[in-house]
Parts: structure tokens; C-alpha cells; sequence
């Protein structure tokens, strides 16, 4: 079963889903934006507008990796689904240590065993509900630096594999511009995470294909799920990501691989200058593309629906 934000599900319930897109999202601090105030009715039409793009393609699940304080909203995705009938699965954990984002954990670390504390609350978010919204998460997030992993986000993974490894959960991770995949890797090995649960996320941004393999070797599942995002220096652009994306197809890492664009329907506390961004992408554009490069309609259902869906419920289930 699949834990939504309106209870459990059956994969035989799904048909096409999204691997990693934010209803809202909004740094640490937006709720002291007087100026541009947070609006919740003004964020639930941009996530209606939003979601109903991708519904023509029978997209009827999107995880939504927003973490704890980046301003995951359960109770706008619980009534974002109830409006729009897309099953939306919502995480616990925490993003990268930049700044004084993570201020407030830094301040409890000097008083409480840090690990053992959030691996409790992620345990209780996933099995008893978010505060006192009804809402379980149905995942963990866990997040590191661009080329390193620091002491207070290694702290984070190690709790939230403690939590996963508890309550049967599957776990998300964030790669500052693609970087850090291996040491991830290595890092959910030695403290026995189950790597068939671990999505190894924004592999998009990664250009050195033999690492992606790699960790996709050692039964790692690969977010390539970041396309449209043009605005970070560095990064491939989408031309690009779909080259990479081929090479590894034809490689037959098909079953490996997730597919999804990072996009946010609603911004807390700032607006983005960048290029806006939908997300229906994956489905105008890319899958078109693996159609003309004659990739198979069963791989391309591994990407849009299956291998989510094995991460998330811990099994591999007959396809529709």
C-alpha cells in the first residue's frame, strides 16, 4: 500500500504518476514576510491549476518532497487532493545544511541526542500523522551540500534511515546540482538501508554518466527529475538531459530510473524571477522524444509509474 495525504492506496489504483514536484515552497523565515504573506486559498488554485494540466495524461499520483521547514503544507495537500481526485504522497525530513537554515536543530543538538529525537519524530510523522493533521507522510527527504555532505546533514541521514528502517519507508534525496550521488550511496550502505527504497534524486544535473551506472548498479533507484530547470549554473540543459537519459536507456537501466521536473506551483514569501515552469513536461515533451528514439512503452512505464511505485509501497506489483 501507498501512504496519501487521504489515507492508503492500492498501486492498482494509479496509473501515471510524478516522482518529485512541489505544491508550495518557501525558505526558512517566509512567515515573517509581512509584504508578501503566505496565502493558502491563493496557493490551492495555483496547485488545482497546476495539477489539472497533468490529469489529461492520467497522472493521478505526484510525491511531493517539500520537507518540514521548507513549508510543507499537509493540510493544502490534503485539500488539493480532495479537489482534484490526484493522490498526493507528502514526506518528513529535512533539507540541506545552507546557512542558518537548520538554526534550530544546531540549537537542539547542544541539549538532546539530535539522531535519536528526529529519527522519533520522523517515525511518528509516518505512522501516527503530521502534528495533529491526520496527515501521514509516506516518505523521508534528506538533503546535502553542493560536493559534500556536513556534519549536521549526515546526522539527518542517519536518523531518517533509523526511521525508514523502522516503519518500512522509502527515502528521497536531494544532490546539490547533482553532486555527491556515490557518497550517498555509500552512506545509506553502511547503515544498512535497503538501496531498492532510496531514490538518489536530480541525477539530471549530473553529468558523469559512470557514476549515475554505478549507483544505479548497486540497486539504487535514479531521479532524473529536474527537467525544464535552465536557471542553475552548471547544469545540462534539457537537450542535454535527454541525451543522458537515452544513453542510459540503451544501456537497459530503464528499470532504474524516475522521471519527473522539480517544478513549484506556489512560491512562500518570494517571487521567482526564473522562467515559469509546468508540470506536464515529462509528458509533452520527453516521453515524445524516447517514443521517436523508439525506447518501448513498457520502459517508459517503468519511469511514469512502476519503479515509483515499488519504492514507495516496498514490493513489486503486476503492472496495469
Amino acid at each position: 500500500m501507498i501512504q496519501t495525504v487521504l489515507g492508503p492506496i492500492s498501486r492498482s489504483q494509479v496509473h501515471n504518476t510524478l516522482a518529485h514536484e512541489h505544491m508550495v515552497f518557501g525558505k526558512p523565515g517566509f512567515a515573517l514576510d509581512t509584504h508578501n504573506p503566505y496565502q493558502r486559498d491563493a496557493a490551492f488554485r495555483h496547485g488545482v491549476e497546476r495539477l489539472e494540466m497533468v490529469k489529461p495524461f492520467q497522472v493521478d499520483l505526484v510525491a511531493d518532497p517539500t520537507t518540514i521547514e521548507w513549508g510543507r503544507d499537509p493540510l493544502l495537500l490534503r485539500r488539493l487532493s480532495r479537489a482534484t481526485g490526484v493522490a498526493l504522497v507528502c514526506c518528513t525530513g529535512y533539507f540541506k545544511d545552507e546557512g542558518d537554515m537548520l538554526a534550530h536543530l544546531k540549537a537542539r543538538s547542544y541539549c538532546e541526542d539530535l539522531e535519536a529525537t528526529l529519527a522519533q519524530e520522523f517515525e511518528k510523522e509516518l505512522v501516527q500523522g503530521i502534528g495533529n493533521t491526520g496527515v501521514r507522510a509516506g516518505f523521508l527527504k534528506v538533503a546535502s551540500s553542493l560536493g559534500e555532505i556536513r556534519p549536521l546533514e549526515k546526522t539527518i541521514f542517519s536518523a531518517a534511515i533509523r526511521a525508514a528502517r523502522q516503519c518500512d519507508a522509502a527515502i528521497f534525496t536531494h544532490c546539490e546540482r547533482g553532486t555527491m550521488a556515490t557518497r550517498q550511496a555509500e552512506l545509506f550502505l553502511s547503515l544498512g538501508m535497503d538501496p531498492r527504497r532510496v531514490i538518489i534524486g536530480h541525477m539530471t544535473s549530473n553529468r558523469d554518466l559512470d557514476e549515475i551506472r554505478a549507483v544505479a548498479d548497486l540497486g539504487f533507484r535514479i531521479g532524473f527529475d529536474q527537467f525544464g530547470i535552465l536557471s542553475i549554473p552548471g547544469i545540462p540543459d534539457d537537450e542535454e538531459k535527454c541525451r543522458n537519459l537515452l544513453t542510459l536507456l540503451r544501456q537497459g537501466y530503464g528499470d532504474r530510473i524516475v522521471l519527473s521536473q522539480d517544478t513549484i506551483c506556489d512560491r512562500m514569501g518570494y517571487v521567482s524571477k526564473s522562467t515559469p515552469r509546468y508540470p506536464d513536461q515529462i509528458y509533452r515533451e520527453v516521453l515524445p522524444f524516447l517514443r521517436r528514439e523508439s525506447i518501448s512503452e513498457e520502459t517508459l512505464r517503468r519511469m511514469t509509474r512502476d519503479t515509483l511505485l515499488d519504492v514507495l509501497d516496498g514490493h513489486s506489483g503486476q503492472t496495469l
